[in-house]
C-alpha cells in the first residue's frame, strides 16, 4: 500500500451533479443496490430488523431522490434564466435541458422500482388478497416526501409498530398499494391494524372523514361487505384457477438472454418482444428479426384493421392498482431487476379487437366498447378516470355485464390466460341477478400459486 496527501479547497459548486449532493450514482450502481434490496425482501421477509432497516433505507433513497429531482428543475429555470440573459447559448441551454431531464427520469424511474419493492412485501403480508389490496390503493400513491415533522411523526409510529415481538409493519408512503392511514401494523396471529398518525388531538370535516373511510374499510376486511362512498360493495371469493403464460416468458427472457432478443405470440393476441441491453449487439438485425416474425399474424390484424395497442411491459409501474408488482413474479431476482430497470425491454402488441372475437366465440355479444367510440365520443372521456370510463359491455340471456379494464390490464402485464377471464365472467353470469351489492371486488383463493 501506498499512501499520499493533497489539499482541497471547494467553493462555487455550480455543476448540476452536485444536485444530489457530493454523489450521483448512475444507473448500472442503482441496478446493484436495487437487486440487492429486493434479494433481502425476499430472502428476510420473516426477519423483523430485515424488513424495518431495508423500509428506512428505502424511505432515504426516496427522499434524496425527490430532493435531486426539485434541484435538477432549479436548474432548468436557473439555465432558462442564464441563456435569455446572454450566460450562456442557446445550444449550452439544450445540452443542459438534455441532462436535466435524462436526470429528472432517472430518478423518478428509481421511485418507482424501490416503491414497486415494498408493494411485494405489502402483497405478502395481505395474503395476495386483490379485492382488499385494491380497496387500500383507492387513492393515488404520494410521489413527494419531504423531511418534516409529518414525517418525522411517522417514522416514530413506524418504530412504535415494530416494537411489539408478535409485529411487523410497512410505512405506507413508501408503496403504491396502502393508501389509508400512515402506517400498517401486521401481527402474527393475522390482525391487521392501520394507524393514521396526527400531531395534535384535533376536529375537522376532513378528520372525520378520515375516519369514516378507515371505519368503511376496516367493517369491509372483517365482514366481506360494507357501504363504501355510497355503494354497496361486497368481497367475492373466486376459486377460478388464475391461469398465466408467465412460465413461456420466462423461458422467452431466458433466450433472449443468450442472443439478445426473443418474440414470442400467445394465441392470436399478444405478442411480445424481448430485448436485453447488456446482449443485444446489432441494432439493424433485431429490427429485421422483429418485423419478420410473426409476419403472418401481423398481416392478418392489418387486413382485419383490427384495434392494436402498443406498449412495455414496465409500463405496469404507471398502472399498479389492479396489477402484482414486479417484485414478486416468479423470476429469478436478476430477472426482476432487469425488467424494474428497464435492461429488459419487453415491448407489447395487444389485439383489442381479437379479444372481443374470443369472447364472442364463447357465447357473450358485445353491445359497447370503448373500442367502438368515435373520436368525438373518446374526446369527451378525457379527464375521467379509467374505472369510471364506459369499457366493455357484454351480454347473454338477459344478463348484462361491465368488463372492468383491470382484466385487460392483466392479459396484458401478468399474461393472465384469457380462459381465465371468460371463467370469472361466467362465474357472475351463474351467480344471477345481484340486489344485495353494486360491486363486488374479487379475491381470487388460488391468487398466491401465481407468484411463488
Amino acid at each position: 500500500m501506498k499512501f499520499g496527501q493533497s489539499f482541497s479547497i471547494r467553493k462555487h459548486l455550480t455543476s448540476a451533479e452536485f444536485a444530489t449532493g457530493l454523489w450521483n450514482p448512475d444507473m448500472t450502481s442503482w441496478r446493484e443496490v436495487v437487486e440487492n434490496y429486493l434479494y433481502i425482501s425476499r430472502k428476510s421477509f420473516k426477519d423483523k430488523l430485515c424488513m424495518f432497516k431495508l423500509q428506512l433505507n428505502i424511505l432515504q433513497d426516496i427522499v434524496v431522490n425527490i430532493k435531486a429531482i426539485d434541484e435538477y428543475k432549479l436548474l432548468e429555470i436557473k439555465s432558462d434564466d442564464d441563456e435569455k440573459n446572454g450566460r450562456i447559448s442557446k445550444e449550452q441551454r439544450e445540452q443542459d435541458k438534455k441532462h436535466f431531464n435524462s436526470e429528472i427520469f432517472k430518478h423518478k424511474l428509481i421511485n418507482k422500482v424501490l416503491r414497486e419493492i415494498v408493494d411485494g412485501m405489502v402483497w405478502k403480508y395481505l395474503k395476495y388478497n386483490r379485492a382488499i389490496l385494491y380497496m387500500l390503493a383507492d387513492k393515488q400513491p404520494i410521489e413527494v416526501i419531504r423531511p418534516d415533522a409529518g414525517t418525522d411523526n411517522n417514522l416514530r409510529e413506524f418504530g412504535d409498530a415494530f416494537q411489539a415481538q408478535d409485529a411487523t409493519a410497512i410505512y405506507n408512503d413508501i408503496t403504491n398499494f396502502l393508501r389509508v392511514g400512515d402506517v400498517t401494523q401486521f401481527k402474527e396471529d393475522g390482525s391487521i391494524e392501520i394507524i393514521e398518525v396526527k400531531a395534535r388531538e384535533k376536529r375537522g370535516g376532513r378528520i372525520t372523514r378520515q375516519k369514516e373511510k378507515m371505519s368503511e374499510l376496516v367493517e369491509f376486511f372483517n365482514s366481506g361487505f360494507t357501504n363504501f362512498d355510497g355503494k354497496k360493495v361486497k368481497i367475492i371469493n373466486s376459486k377460478v384457477k388464475q391461469r398465466t403464460y408467465l412460465s413461456q416468458l420466462r423461458d422467452s427472457i431466458h433466450k433472449a438472454r443468450q442472443r439478445g432478443y426473443e418474440s414470442m405470440l400467445i394465441g392470436k393476441y399478444l405478442i411480445l418482444e424481448i430485448v436485453d441491453f447488456k446482449k443485444a449487439r446489432d441494432v439493424k438485425i433485431i429490427i429485421d428479426y422483429f418485423q419478420d416474425k410473426h409476419k403472418t399474424v401481423k398481416d392478418e390484424w392489418k387486413r382485419n384493421e383490427d384495434f392494436v395497442s402498443q406498449s412495455y411491459l414496465i409500463d405496469k409501474m404507471d398502472y399498479s392498482k389492479n396489477c402484482a408488482p414486479f417484485s414478486i413474479y416468479p423470476f429469478d431476482i436478476e430477472t426482476c431487476t432487469d425488467i424494474m430497470m428497464g435492461r429488459l425491454a419487453i415491448a407489447i402488441e395487444f389485439n383489442y379487437s381479437e379479444m372481443l372475437r374470443i369472447i364472442e366465440r364463447s357465447g357473450w355479444k358485445v353491445v359497447d366498447s370503448i373500442f367502438s367510440k368515435t373520436q368525438q365520443e373518446l374526446e369527451s372521456l378525457l379527464g375521467k378516470e379509467m374505472e369510471g370510463a364506459p369499457f366493455l359491455t357484454i351480454i347473454k340471456d338477459r344478463c348484462r355485464f361491465e368488463v372492468p379494464p383491470a382484466l385487460f390490464a392483466r392479459i396484458q402485464y401478468e399474461l393472465l390466460a384469457p380462459s381465465a377471464v371468460l371463467e370469472e365472467i361466467e362465474e357472475f353470469y351463474n351467480m344471477g341477478p345481484q340486489t344485495e351489492f353494486d360491486y363486488g371486488h374479487i379475491n381470487y383463493i388460488d391468487e398466491k400459486r401465481n407468484w411463488i
